[in-house]
């Protein structure tokens, strides 16, 4: 495909584009459809049209398909992921009784040993706090992932201090990394334990 300047002028940008081998693949694979049905003498005609209509529509249809388009639109991730200070508090609990497996599957994978204090380090594990808007009835949704996985979510007005955090630093809609806490409230006799995930993040109210 020949290489063509972008509307800036720069030469050696190359445009969006479906090669004409893929072009003449599909025209062919038409003309054979319709002439299964129409008759042989139709293949040529439907296969010279295909290829004319893809030939000269070939930009466009290559710009449909760039993963840019399908791309979720929840969050935007920087390219340079903004990591917050490390307080060593972890005064932000997030509500995480419903990932109760999930986040014991994290407790087994990362050895975590709460009966020895001398390993409370191993406790801290690095978060991914999302901007989630998907959810119709509440936009101010901030997910927290550990390890590719989701462990909880911010309460709604904590949500709406981070996001409003986020913006001051001109990063709206941007995902960011702290350290979190796994915890462990003590056994109750009969029941399982019950873990929480605490940030390493202040909130300004």
């Amino acid at each position: 495909m020949d290489r063509e300047s972008d509307s800036s002028g720069n030469p050696g940008e190359q445009k969006p584009g479906v090669s004409i081998a893929s072009i003449l693949g599909l025209s062919m694979f038409l003309g054979l459809i319709v002439g299964a049905g129409a008759g042989a003498a139709q293949i040529l005609p439907v296969t010279l049209i295909s290829a004319l209509i893809l030939y000269f529509n070939r930009d466009k249809i290559a710009a449909s398909e760039t993963p840019e388009n399908g791309a979720q639109k929840s969050a935007k991730p920087a390219q340079g992921t903004y990591v917050w200070p490390e307080l060593d508090q972890f005064t932000c609990a997030i509500s995480a009784q419903p990932y109760q497996q999930t986040i014991a599957q994290l407790v087994q994978e990362n050895g975590i040993d709460f009966e020895n204090a001398a390993s409370a380090q191993s406790h801290i594990l690095r978060a991914h706090l999302i901007p989630d808007n998907s959810n119709p009835y509440d936009s101010d949704m901030v997910r927290v992932n550990i390890n590719s996985h989701t462990v909880g979510y911010f309460d709604h007005q904590p949500a709406r201090n981070f996001l409003d955090q986020l913006e001051e630093k001109g990063l709206s809609g941007q995902i960011t990394i702290c350290n979190a806490m796994i915890t462990k409230s003590a056994d109750a006799v009969g029941k399982k334990p019950n873990y929480g995930v605490r940030l390493d993040i202040e909130l300004i109210k």
